[in-house]
């Protein structure tokens, strides 16, 4: 699978639950230029304390051909900012914006993340059937995360993944009645 890891939190989750390094291993792992430099570490929980490890992706991952960076054209950002509507274009961020750009641009890439806001964005660009959950990635991939991950952080769930879907579709449907109704006043 050639799969795009949307942002920087979904790439430090990974580490922290230690999935990371396998998923490099099983797929062709592609991240956005803007999220390289975000990904700086992650924590893991030791018995008594917190320890925060350094991460440097491109010197551990993208120089050592372990994953592979892209980045999009000021022309692939600006059809994104054009298909999303209304305050959606005031709340995207940069990365976010970059990632979205490569994966319409890039057909084979799946993508997986668990921001409810980048979730709900995609069903205004038609590549709903090319995202997944963190659940499910893990579970494609062949392993699954233990009740204890899922306890930890619902955000990585099949089940939260399809509910904020639904509601992007909902939303983008209602944008495009929206639309329709205002061309013909």
């Amino acid at each position: 699978m050639k799969l795009w890891l949307f942002d920087a939190d979904v790439i430090i989750k990974l580490f922290e639950l230690d999935v990371f390094d396998r998923l490099v291993m099983q797929h062709k792992v592609h991240v956005a230029s803007t999220v390289v430099g975000e990904v700086l570490y992650y924590k893991k929980k030791g018995p008594n304390s917190e320890k925060k490890i350094p991460v440097d992706l491109r010197e551990d991952y993208i120089i050592k051909g372990l994953i592979m960076e892209l980045s999009a054209s000021p022309e692939e950002l600006q059809r994104v900012v054009e298909r999303i509507l209304g305050p959606k274009k005031l709340a995207i961020h940069v990365g976010e914006l970059e990632s979205l750009a490569v994966l319409l641009r890039d057909d084979s890439l799946t993508m997986c993340t668990f921001d409810h806001f980048a979730i709900r964005i995609i069903p205004f660009l038609g590549v709903s059937e090319r995202a997944i959950s963190a659940e499910k990635m893990c579970q494609e991939s062949g392993f699954t995360l233990s009740p204890k991950h899922i306890a930890f952080d619902a955000k990585l769930t099949d089940e939260y993944f399809n509910s904020n879907l639904e509601i992007g579709k909902r939303e983008h449907i209602m944008s495009m009645a929206f639309q329709t109704g205002v061309k013909k006043r």
